[in-house]
């Protein structure tokens, strides 16, 4: 089961508010600061203010008056008048917003609680045999089994076991067509 994604109608990566202990359930709230261009951290506090005076769930924003002073009047979705066109669309692409908040939290919830019934993740150390080859300069093939194998500890059943530095993972072997192992910069 792959984790769910969220995708709304609009807004970039650093505008989402997705999770339920930052917006406080206002997602209108979100959807308009989204809409407006807000950043994350600005809608966050914005919904911790709606929460904090007790403003309905499907505020959009707190009226403000002369100034700019906020008058504790908060301004509901369900209110506003959709007269014209392009406020009707924009009211629309808010509610196609929320409507993919809500279904992205559901659809999370849903996987988390499927994760939890899943056991735990193991670690395992597998061994993989894999014909190697490669092409080295030297003076006889002697010298060019231990120039190949430079790096490698041999084994008296003929295998050998490379010793890669770097942290684990660092390293990836890559077969296309023919075997090499090569370093992936992370």
């Amino acid at each position: 089961m792959q984790e769910p994604t969220f995708n709304p109608p609009y807004g970039g990566a650093n505008q989402h508010v997705t999770d339920p202990a930052k917006h406080h359930g206002y997602l209108h709230l979100v959807a308009w600061s989204v809409h407006l261009g807000s950043y994350s951290e600005y809608i966050e506090g914005r919904c911790a203010e709606a929460k904090a005076a007790g403003a309905p769930a499907d505020v959009i924003y707190e009226r403000s008056g002369p100034g700019g002073v906020r008058t504790g009047e908060w301004v509901r979705f369900s209110s506003i008048e959709t007269d014209t066109h392009d406020r009707a669309h924009s009211f629309v692409s808010m509610q196609e917003y929320v409507d993919e908040l809500v279904h992205f939290q559901h659809a999370r919830r849903k996987y988390h609680a499927r994760r939890k019934t899943l056991p735990p993740f193991k670690s395992f150390t597998v061994t993989l045999t894999v014909p190697l080859t490669t092409t080295v300069t030297a003076l006889n093939e002697e010298d060019a089994r231990r120039s190949a194998l430079a790096g490698w500890a041999q084994s008296p059943d003929g295998t050998a076991t490379a010793r890669l530095s770097g942290p684990p993972g660092a390293w990836v072997a890559n077969f296309n067509g023919i075997p090499t192992v090569e370093e992936a910069r992370r």
